[in-house]
């Protein structure tokens, strides 16, 4: 009788670990909005990140945060997937609605650090390449 309970016992413990992991795991990751001030001090930190321009083209080529890349906004979703995964991605738009709608949708399609510009270029305060 010792030995079924003990074995009873040992089945429920490793069940609901099981399912407190699979909880864990299976939370939803939200939109972390970042400030100027700290997607600058990511930056001198050379954090591992890919920060994606949304806008367009043009808008793009008059000045940008440093290192940034362009993925206009309109393409976007078919394009993310050259957007690594295993880094922080950092939307940047004109005001930052723009990379709220792609900051969401990338969590959805399987990304999990990913980060919008409070306020966009329009509250960029750090530095502007050309």
């Amino acid at each position: 009788m010792k030995k079924v309970w003990l074995v009873s016992l040992v089945a429920l413990v490793a069940a609901v670990s099981i399912f407190v992991m699979y909880l864990f795991n299976m939370q939803e990751k939200t939109l972390q909005v970042i400030s100027s001030e700290t997607l600058t001090e990511m930056l001198e930190k050379k954090m591992d990140m890919v920060i994606v321009d949304l806008r367009e083209p043009e808008l793009f080529a008059k000045g940008r945060i440093p290192t940034a890349i362009n993925i206009p906004f309109v393409d976007i979703k078919t394009k993310y997937t050259s957007i690594p995964k295993d880094k922080k991605i950092v939307f940047v738009c004109h005001t930052g609605r723009m990379g709220t709608e792609s900051g969401n949708f990338l969590l959805q399609n399987g990304y999990k650090d990913v980060y919008n510009l409070e306020g966009g270029m329009a509250k960029w305060k750090g530095q502007i390449e050309q």
